[in-house]
């Protein structure tokens, strides 16, 4: 993977995977990673201090289940898992894409209020 990494640009690697398992054979040796996803199966404190001081984006798609899936959406439970991710990316680049949903059971007003939940958590909680 090195060697066909290193003669493309800069790499953005993840998706679903458990990006923790690979960090330490395999990805920190990659030069040109700039983007890593960090998925709902990936232990978010591990890769944020893998990466901490570095350049490379700790990219977060948060858990889909709580706009698309849930019947109902909890927005306190939602606040705390943005909240780990928040602070688990403390001294990292840090994007947050809305992935995998759906559907968001007839109710529209979930992605703005998502969103505004995704605000919150960074106004409270980052430290960039």
């Amino acid at each position: 993977m090195e060697e066909i990494a290193n003669r493309c640009g800069l790499l953005s690697y993840g998706c679903c995977e458990p990006v923790h398992s690979l960090w330490e054979k395999c990805l920190s040796r990659l030069k040109t990673l700039r983007k890593l996803s960090v998925s709902e199966w990936a232990d978010e404190d591990y890769i944020g201090e893998a990466i901490r001081g570095t350049n490379i984006v700790f990219h977060r798609k948060p858990f889909p289940n709580f706009i698309g899936v849930d019947k109902v959406f909890d927005e306190t439970a939602f606040l705390k898992h943005m909240e780990h991710t928040v602070k688990a990316a403390r001294g990292c680049p840090l994007e947050v894409t809305f992935r995998d949903v759906y559907s968001v059971q007839g109710e529209p007003q979930r992605l703005p209020k998502a969103v505004d939940i995704v605000r919150e958590a960074f106004s409270r909680w980052w430290q960039g």
